[in-house]
Protein backbone atom coordinates (compact mmCIF):
# COMPACT_ATOMS: atom_id res chain seq x y z
CA UNK A 1 0.00 0.00 0.00
CA UNK A 2 1.71 3.45 -0.76
CA UNK A 3 1.82 6.35 1.78
CA UNK A 4 -0.33 9.07 1.83
CA UNK A 5 1.68 11.75 2.96
CA UNK A 6 5.28 11.53 1.36
CA UNK A 7 6.89 14.43 3.13
CA UNK A 8 5.22 17.75 4.87
CA UNK A 9 8.78 20.45 5.02
CA UNK A 10 8.10 23.65 6.44
CA UNK A 11 9.76 26.68 3.97
CA UNK A 12 11.49 27.84 6.84
CA UNK A 13 14.37 25.58 7.83
CA UNK A 14 14.04 26.51 11.44
CA UNK A 15 10.76 24.92 11.61
CA UNK A 16 11.96 21.78 10.52
CA UNK A 17 11.79 19.27 13.61
CA UNK A 18 10.24 22.07 15.86
CA UNK A 19 6.88 21.36 17.53
CA UNK A 20 6.44 24.98 17.08
CA UNK A 21 5.86 24.86 13.09
CA UNK A 22 2.13 25.37 11.95
CA UNK A 23 1.06 23.65 8.54
CA UNK A 24 -2.45 25.49 8.45
CA UNK A 25 -0.19 29.22 8.77
CA UNK A 26 3.66 28.83 8.41
CA UNK A 27 5.18 28.27 4.59
CA UNK A 28 5.04 24.76 3.90
CA UNK A 29 5.17 22.22 1.44
CA UNK A 30 2.98 19.16 1.62
CA UNK A 31 3.83 16.40 -0.91
CA UNK A 32 0.84 13.37 -0.66
CA UNK A 33 0.57 10.59 -3.08
CA UNK A 34 -3.45 9.85 -4.05
CA UNK A 35 -3.49 6.86 -5.85
CA UNK A 36 -5.16 5.35 -2.72
CA UNK A 37 -9.19 5.40 -3.07
CA UNK A 38 -10.36 7.84 -0.62
CA UNK A 39 -7.43 9.99 -0.95
CA UNK A 40 -9.85 13.38 -1.29
CA UNK A 41 -11.22 13.33 2.35
CA UNK A 42 -7.62 11.79 3.55
CA UNK A 43 -6.23 15.54 2.04
CA UNK A 44 -8.79 17.64 3.62
CA UNK A 45 -7.94 15.70 7.09
CA UNK A 46 -4.15 16.65 6.50
CA UNK A 47 -4.65 20.46 4.74
CA UNK A 48 -8.11 21.62 6.12
CA UNK A 49 -7.32 24.86 4.73
CA UNK A 50 -8.13 23.39 1.28
CA UNK A 51 -11.59 23.78 -0.45
CA UNK A 52 -13.02 19.77 -0.83
CA UNK A 53 -13.65 21.33 -4.60
CA UNK A 54 -9.85 21.56 -5.11
CA UNK A 55 -9.64 18.19 -3.17
CA UNK A 56 -11.07 16.67 -5.50
CA UNK A 57 -9.07 18.14 -8.40
CA UNK A 58 -5.91 16.98 -6.74
CA UNK A 59 -7.36 13.97 -6.51
CA UNK A 60 -8.77 13.60 -9.87
CA UNK A 61 -7.30 10.32 -11.76
CA UNK A 62 -7.07 12.03 -14.72
CA UNK A 63 -6.04 15.88 -15.72
CA UNK A 64 -5.03 17.70 -18.22
CA UNK A 65 -2.36 20.52 -17.49
CA UNK A 66 -3.95 24.14 -16.92
CA UNK A 67 -3.84 27.07 -14.68
CA UNK A 68 -7.30 27.21 -12.38
CA UNK A 69 -7.88 30.52 -10.15
CA UNK A 70 -9.66 30.18 -6.71
CA UNK A 71 -9.07 34.34 -5.90
CA UNK A 72 -5.77 34.40 -3.97
CA UNK A 73 -5.49 30.28 -4.38
CA UNK A 74 -4.34 28.65 -7.40
CA UNK A 75 -4.66 25.38 -9.00
CA UNK A 76 -1.84 24.07 -10.98
CA UNK A 77 -1.91 20.93 -13.11
CA UNK A 78 1.44 19.82 -14.79
CA UNK A 79 2.52 16.89 -16.67
CA UNK A 80 5.97 15.18 -17.00
CA UNK A 81 7.82 12.71 -18.61
CA UNK A 82 7.32 8.64 -17.06
CA UNK A 83 11.30 8.42 -15.51
CA UNK A 84 10.02 5.31 -13.66
CA UNK A 85 11.61 1.76 -14.81
CA UNK A 86 9.85 0.28 -17.67
CA UNK A 87 8.38 2.77 -18.75
CA UNK A 88 7.26 3.89 -22.30
CA UNK A 89 8.40 7.10 -23.21
CA UNK A 90 4.48 8.43 -23.94
CA UNK A 91 3.31 7.16 -20.34
CA UNK A 92 3.30 10.48 -19.15
CA UNK A 93 2.78 11.53 -15.25
CA UNK A 94 0.80 14.23 -13.48
CA UNK A 95 1.60 16.52 -11.24
CA UNK A 96 -1.02 18.43 -9.27
CA UNK A 97 -0.11 21.91 -7.29
CA UNK A 98 -2.22 24.07 -4.87
CA UNK A 99 -0.50 27.07 -3.90
CA UNK A 100 -1.85 30.15 -2.26
CA UNK A 101 1.45 32.01 -1.75
CA UNK A 102 2.59 30.83 1.42
CA UNK A 103 1.70 27.64 1.42
CA UNK A 104 1.87 24.58 -1.60
CA UNK A 105 0.21 20.94 -1.90
CA UNK A 106 1.37 18.81 -4.48
CA UNK A 107 -0.14 15.91 -5.53
CA UNK A 108 1.14 12.99 -7.54
CA UNK A 109 -0.43 9.51 -8.47
CA UNK A 110 2.64 7.73 -9.58
CA UNK A 111 6.08 8.54 -8.54
CA UNK A 112 7.37 12.01 -10.13
CA UNK A 113 11.00 12.05 -10.27
CA UNK A 114 10.63 15.82 -10.90
CA UNK A 115 9.39 15.77 -6.55
CA UNK A 116 12.44 13.99 -5.22
CA UNK A 117 14.85 16.61 -7.25
CA UNK A 118 13.41 19.18 -5.68
CA UNK A 119 13.52 17.59 -2.47
CA UNK A 120 16.72 16.37 -2.64
CA UNK A 121 17.59 20.56 -3.13
CA UNK A 122 15.58 21.36 -0.29
CA UNK A 123 17.65 18.79 2.18
CA UNK A 124 21.04 20.05 0.71
CA UNK A 125 19.79 23.62 1.84
CA UNK A 126 20.16 24.37 -2.08
CA UNK A 127 16.76 24.34 -2.75
CA UNK A 128 13.53 27.12 -2.68
CA UNK A 129 12.73 29.02 0.12
CA UNK A 130 9.50 30.29 -0.74
CA UNK A 131 5.91 29.12 -2.00
CA UNK A 132 6.96 30.14 -5.32
CA UNK A 133 9.83 29.15 -5.31
CA UNK A 134 8.83 25.78 -4.49
CA UNK A 135 6.19 25.38 -7.73
CA UNK A 136 8.27 27.45 -10.14
CA UNK A 137 11.30 24.55 -9.28
CA UNK A 138 8.99 21.69 -9.81
CA UNK A 139 7.69 23.31 -13.51
CA UNK A 140 11.16 23.61 -14.44
CA UNK A 141 12.56 19.71 -13.06
CA UNK A 142 9.44 18.69 -14.76
CA UNK A 143 10.57 20.51 -18.04
CA UNK A 144 14.06 19.09 -18.11
CA UNK A 145 13.29 15.73 -17.47
CA UNK A 146 11.72 15.61 -21.06
CA UNK A 147 14.89 16.37 -22.55
CA UNK A 148 16.14 12.72 -22.54
CA UNK A 149 13.21 10.40 -23.72
CA UNK A 150 11.87 12.70 -26.36
CA UNK A 151 15.37 13.28 -27.85
CA UNK A 152 15.30 9.22 -27.67
CA UNK A 153 12.11 9.14 -29.24
CA UNK A 154 13.54 11.39 -32.19
CA UNK A 155 16.72 9.09 -32.69
CA UNK A 156 14.13 6.08 -32.89
CA UNK A 157 12.62 8.60 -36.13
CA UNK A 158 15.68 8.66 -37.48
CA UNK A 159 16.62 5.80 -37.61
CA UNK A 160 13.46 4.17 -38.70
CA UNK A 161 13.94 6.31 -41.84
CA UNK A 162 17.02 5.44 -42.43
CA UNK A 163 16.00 1.37 -42.61
CA UNK A 164 13.07 2.56 -44.71
CA UNK A 165 15.36 4.12 -47.20
CA UNK A 166 18.13 1.15 -47.22
CA UNK A 167 15.31 -0.70 -48.12
CA UNK A 168 15.49 -2.86 -44.88
CA UNK A 169 13.06 -5.59 -44.21
CA UNK A 170 10.64 -5.17 -41.02
CA UNK A 171 7.28 -4.23 -40.00
CA UNK A 172 8.09 -0.54 -40.91
CA UNK A 173 4.47 0.11 -40.97
CA UNK A 174 3.48 -0.87 -37.13
CA UNK A 175 6.52 0.89 -35.97
CA UNK A 176 5.78 3.52 -37.75
CA UNK A 177 2.47 4.04 -36.49
CA UNK A 178 3.74 3.49 -32.96
CA UNK A 179 5.84 6.29 -32.89
CA UNK A 180 2.96 8.58 -34.42
CA UNK A 181 0.78 7.58 -31.56
CA UNK A 182 3.60 8.40 -28.98
CA UNK A 183 4.44 11.66 -30.77
CA UNK A 184 1.17 13.12 -31.06
CA UNK A 185 0.20 11.81 -27.32
CA UNK A 186 3.41 13.89 -25.92
CA UNK A 187 2.24 16.69 -27.72
CA UNK A 188 -1.44 16.76 -26.53
CA UNK A 189 -0.40 17.63 -23.57
CA UNK A 190 2.70 19.47 -23.95
CA UNK A 191 1.08 22.21 -25.80
CA UNK A 192 -2.00 22.91 -23.03
CA UNK A 193 1.47 22.45 -20.56
CA UNK A 194 3.05 25.44 -22.28
CA UNK A 195 0.04 27.65 -21.54
CA UNK A 196 0.39 26.68 -18.05
CA UNK A 197 3.53 27.64 -17.89
CA UNK A 198 2.95 30.69 -19.29
CA UNK A 199 0.47 31.68 -16.67
CA UNK A 200 2.81 29.86 -14.10
CA UNK A 201 5.29 32.94 -15.15
CA UNK A 202 2.73 35.09 -14.63
CA UNK A 203 1.77 34.24 -11.47
CA UNK A 204 6.04 34.12 -9.97
CA UNK A 205 5.96 37.69 -10.99
CA UNK A 206 2.63 38.03 -9.00
CA UNK A 207 4.19 35.96 -5.91
CA UNK A 208 7.04 38.77 -6.20
CA UNK A 209 9.35 36.04 -7.15
CA UNK A 210 11.39 37.31 -10.15
CA UNK A 211 13.97 35.16 -10.04
CA UNK A 212 12.06 32.46 -9.96
CA UNK A 213 9.61 33.49 -12.90
CA UNK A 214 13.48 34.56 -14.95
CA UNK A 215 14.11 30.77 -14.48
CA UNK A 216 10.78 29.59 -15.58
CA UNK A 217 10.95 31.67 -18.81
CA UNK A 218 14.23 29.76 -19.66
CA UNK A 219 12.27 26.16 -19.24
CA UNK A 220 9.53 27.45 -20.81
CA UNK A 221 11.71 27.97 -24.06
CA UNK A 222 13.00 24.67 -23.85
CA UNK A 223 9.65 23.14 -23.81
CA UNK A 224 8.88 25.48 -27.09
CA UNK A 225 11.63 23.34 -28.44
CA UNK A 226 10.21 20.31 -27.34
CA UNK A 227 7.06 20.96 -28.77
CA UNK A 228 8.86 22.07 -32.48
CA UNK A 229 10.68 19.05 -32.03
CA UNK A 230 7.24 16.67 -31.74
CA UNK A 231 6.08 18.89 -34.95
CA UNK A 232 9.06 18.24 -36.75
CA UNK A 233 8.84 14.84 -36.41
CA UNK A 234 5.29 14.34 -36.35
CA UNK A 235 5.81 15.51 -40.24
CA UNK A 236 8.40 13.29 -40.54
CA UNK A 237 6.81 10.34 -39.75
CA UNK A 238 3.65 11.60 -41.70
CA UNK A 239 6.18 11.99 -44.70
CA UNK A 240 7.50 8.23 -43.90
CA UNK A 241 4.43 7.00 -43.79
CA UNK A 242 3.13 8.56 -47.38
CA UNK A 243 6.44 7.37 -49.09
CA UNK A 244 5.82 3.72 -47.82
CA UNK A 245 2.15 3.83 -48.84
CA UNK A 246 3.33 5.03 -52.52
CA UNK A 247 6.30 2.67 -52.41
CA UNK A 248 3.24 -0.38 -51.51
CA UNK A 249 1.29 1.40 -54.15
CA UNK A 250 3.86 1.31 -56.77
CA UNK A 251 5.08 -2.15 -56.42
CA UNK A 252 1.09 -3.34 -56.68
CA UNK A 253 0.62 -1.28 -60.01
CA UNK A 254 4.03 -2.90 -61.13
CA UNK A 255 2.47 -6.30 -60.69
CA UNK A 256 -0.65 -6.01 -62.17
CA UNK A 257 1.12 -4.22 -65.17
CA UNK A 258 2.98 -7.48 -65.47
CA UNK A 259 -0.10 -9.84 -65.01
CA UNK A 260 -1.92 -7.62 -67.33
CA UNK A 261 0.93 -8.19 -70.16
CA UNK A 262 1.30 -12.04 -69.77
CA UNK A 263 -2.68 -12.03 -69.54
CA UNK A 264 -2.84 -10.44 -73.27
CA UNK A 265 -0.17 -12.39 -74.43
CA UNK A 266 -1.95 -15.58 -73.42
CA UNK A 267 -5.43 -14.56 -74.43
CA UNK A 268 -5.10 -15.06 -78.42
CA UNK A 269 -3.08 -18.04 -77.66
CA UNK A 270 -5.57 -19.34 -75.40
CA UNK A 271 -8.42 -19.05 -77.54
CA UNK A 272 -6.74 -20.66 -80.59
CA UNK A 273 -5.72 -23.69 -78.65
CA UNK A 274 -9.51 -23.55 -77.18
CA UNK A 275 -11.09 -23.52 -80.45
CA UNK A 276 -8.84 -26.62 -81.95
CA UNK A 277 -9.74 -28.47 -78.69
CA UNK A 278 -12.88 -28.42 -79.44
CA UNK A 279 -14.34 -32.15 -80.10
CA UNK A 280 -16.37 -31.84 -83.27
CA UNK A 281 -15.96 -33.32 -86.88
CA UNK A 282 -14.00 -31.69 -89.10
CA UNK A 283 -11.11 -30.43 -87.53
CA UNK A 284 -8.13 -29.16 -89.52
CA UNK A 285 -5.06 -31.58 -89.10
CA UNK A 286 -6.70 -34.31 -87.03
CA UNK A 287 -5.34 -37.24 -89.09
CA UNK A 288 -2.18 -35.28 -89.73
CA UNK A 289 1.24 -36.33 -87.37
CA UNK A 290 2.73 -33.21 -87.66
CA UNK A 291 -0.28 -30.71 -87.08
CA UNK A 292 1.12 -30.46 -83.80
CA UNK A 293 3.99 -28.97 -84.33
CA UNK A 294 2.57 -26.76 -86.73
CA UNK A 295 -0.15 -25.77 -84.06
CA UNK A 296 2.91 -24.77 -81.52
CA UNK A 297 4.85 -23.08 -84.41
CA UNK A 298 2.08 -20.80 -85.06
CA UNK A 299 1.61 -20.23 -81.52
CA UNK A 300 5.46 -19.34 -80.74
CA UNK A 301 4.95 -16.71 -83.69
CA UNK A 302 1.92 -15.22 -82.33
CA UNK A 303 3.58 -14.94 -78.82
CA UNK A 304 7.07 -13.45 -80.31
CA UNK A 305 4.91 -10.57 -82.53
CA UNK A 306 3.21 -9.89 -79.57
CA UNK A 307 6.15 -9.66 -77.38
CA UNK A 308 7.77 -7.51 -80.26
CA UNK A 309 4.51 -5.04 -80.72
CA UNK A 310 4.20 -4.60 -76.67
CA UNK A 311 7.91 -3.51 -76.52
CA UNK A 312 7.51 -0.99 -79.85
CA UNK A 313 4.88 0.64 -77.93
CA UNK A 314 6.82 1.01 -75.20
CA UNK A 315 4.90 -1.42 -72.98
CA UNK A 316 7.92 -2.60 -70.92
Amino acid sequence: MTDFMMHQRFLDPALNGDSQGDAAADPVWLHVNVAEEGAAKRLLDQAPYLDSTVAGILCAPDTRPHVEDFGKEYLIILRGMNLNPQADADDMVSLRIWCDGTRVVSAERRPVMAVRKQLEKMEDSTGPMSAAEVVVGLAVYLIENMGGPIDGLLEKIDALEIEALEGKPGDLRSRINHLREQVLYIRRYLVPMKQAVAQLQSLAQEWGAEKAARRLRQASDHLARHIEDLDAARDQLQFQHEEMVAAISDRLNRNMYTLSIVAAIFLPLGFLTGLLGINVGGMPGADDGTAFWWVAGGCATIAVLQLLYFRRGGWF
